[in-house]
């Protein structure tokens, strides 16, 4: 009896050990990839019939090899000089002109030198409906590219007063109401797809600008057209302020800036909110509800920002910390550029990313290797502004949104050959029929392939959306071997297609919460309480004891 007890622990730490391994091998092993799938193969051909035409990347295309405009160049447009028309009015002021909705208000402007400009605008939208205003562009008469349309431009809003305190001790957030304030912003993606903004050819002599106000009147200020700078790298930041020092009281001050205390947003649903999950959240109450973070399911999409006030003692370099969290989809990455008083300072805070994680985690403003940058402000009150942006993910969706568009533009093709329900039973000879089809089919499970690489090596994991892409481009290849598999997996295929532009929309999704923001000297730093068993333990047992009072 005892020799068969010894025997069953013998196999059970066996098969355990043996769990175990396994665990660590399945840990070790490589991302799979799939380039020996597209690897030589030019991925920019189009089929004919199956290509995307007015597209942005199409559009720069067109005009390779003209030489850049030089950075630093500015063209003032001469606002009160304009002609309009449309059904909108057009108005002029002592220092803007009031553009209404569905007016086309148009200028000529003089370009000494052919080239790529970016425009630039100083803008305010008055009281209106509470959207976005947007405006579409045409130069001489001309959309240039169909993203040129209802180029959206962001709202201000704020806290209508101060929080309240109910008879039970909860906080209570106040109202939010516009502010109506110059803003200043270049014509971009409002979509992310492209990071930099819109580069907009203009040839030499009199062009002729427009711009249509397809929603909410705009007041406008200034209007430039700029030659594209080159970002300025950290790097050369700090040699802009080589030789600076700051005093002692610089070097050892520390501030904390309450996430809920933002001051500015762009959208009325960036308001303050409460969490009771985490024990480290600041401040925390598991009885009463208490406003102690921002973001969540609201801040989800590219363009939309939140804004912070805060001041430092004396001038000097101090470092940045932001206690973030993003644990609404694994796999994905939340990135946010920031800007200190209206500007980015240097090219490698375009892009601050936030992996998936279930609790907090702070985040220094830093480079690689985790080395804080060194960001000179100067005595008195500044801003801070977080600003959600797709940054690298953001090419990758715009190939996966072509995909889709090409995609479908195939099922179209199938679809007036066989019908809705094809007869399953019946060959369509479709690789002889429409050979340029099948080609179609085989460059874009190569270009699927070619995606889902490039979201892997960005996130570092493979997520459950980019999954779907995997899924489609398997379909094609099988499509190609067995052509007589499209009509039987047509409805599947269908589905794929509709998953893939869903998986598109939701990987655009770039939530974020934030507890605070930490500024401190180069000397100083502050807290970083993590979470532990113990402490989780006692967070949940509070919170399960407070729920019967």
């Amino acid at each position: 009896m005892r020799g068969e007890t010894i025997r069953k622990i013998v196999i059970t730490i066996a098969v355990v050990a043996a769990f175990v391994v396994l665990c660590v091998l399945l840990s070790m092993r490589k991302v799979e990839t799939f380039e020996d799938k597209y690897a030589g193969v030019d991925l920019t051909r189009e089929v004919e019939g199956m290509e995307r035409t007015g597209t942005y990347n199409g559009y720069l295309l067109s005009h390779d090899g003209f030489a850049e405009v030089p950075a630093g160049t500015e063209i003032a447009v001469d606002l009160f000089s304009y002609t309009s028309e449309g059904e909108g009015s057009v108005e002029k002021a002592s220092d803007y002109i009031l553009t209404e909705t569905g007016s086309s208000v148009s200028w000529n402007v003089n370009i000494p030198e052919a080239g790529f400009y970016e425009l630039y605008m100083e803008f305010l939208i008055p009281e209106s409906r509470g959207v976005p205003a947007e405006r579409t562009v045409y130069i001489n008469d001309a959309i240039p590219f169909e993203d040129a349309r209802n180029i959206s431009f962001t709202r201000i809003w704020t806290d209508g007063g101060q929080k309240r305190v109910d008879n039970q001790g909860n906080e209570i957030r106040p109202t939010q109401v516009e502010v109506f304030d110059w803003q200043k912003a270049y014509f971009r993606d409002d979509r992310g797809y492209v990071v930099e903004p819109y580069r907009f050819w203009f040839e030499e002599g009199t062009n002729k600008l427009t711009l249509v106000a397809d929603n909410e009147p705009m007041q406008i200020r200034s209007l430039i057209l700029k030659g594209s700078d080159k970002d300025v790298t950290y790097e050369d930041y700090k040699k802009a302020f080589s030789g600076k020092e700051g005093s002692d009281a610089a070097k050892q001050f520390s501030a904390i800036i309450q996430g809920e205390d933002s001051t500015l947003r762009s959208e009325s649903s960036l308001y303050a909110k409460y969490d009771r999950s985490s024990p480290t959240t600041s401040p925390n109450s598991v009885t009463n509800t208490v406003l102690n973070y921002v973001g969540g399911e609201a801040w989800r999409s590219n363009g939309q920002w939140i804004e912070w006030n805060f001041s430092v003692p004396e001038d000097g370099y101090y470092h940045i910390m932001v206690k973030g969290r993003q644990n609404y989809s694994r796999g994905a990455v939340s990135n946010r550029k920031v800007l200190i008083d209206g500007e980015t300072p240097f090219r490698e805070l375009e892009e601050v990313s936030f992996d998936f994680k279930n609790d907090w985690i702070y985040q220094d403003l830093a480079d690689d290797s985790g080395t804080p940058y060194d960001i000179y402000l100067t005595k008195g009150d500044h801003t801070i502004r977080l600003e959600a942006t797709l940054g690298g993910i953001g090419p990758i969706l715009k190939d996966l949104e072509n995909s889709t568009f090409r995609l479908n533009q195939i099922y179209r093709r199938i679809l007036v050959y066989t019908g809705a329900t094809p007869d399953q039973y019946r060959d369509y000879h479709i690789d002889t029929t429409y050979p340029e089809i099948m080609d179609a089919m085989q460059l874009e499970s190569k270009r699927l392939y070619k995606v889902v690489d490039d979201m892997v090596a960005y996130s570092g994991q493979k997520a459950d959306q980019i999954a779907t892409a995997q899924t489609v481009a398997q379909q094609l290849e099988r499509f190609c071997r067995k052509p007589q598999n499209i009509t039987t997996e047509f409805t599947t295929f269908k589905d794929n297609i509709t998953s893939l532009g869903t998986a598109s929309l939701n990987m655009s999704d770039t939530k974020l919460d934030i507890d605070y923001i930490a500024v401190m000297g180069t000397d100083a730093d502050v807290p970083r309480v993590q979470a532990n068993p113990a402490t989780s333990l006692v967070h949940e047992l509070k919170s399960f004891a407070a729920s019967f009072y």
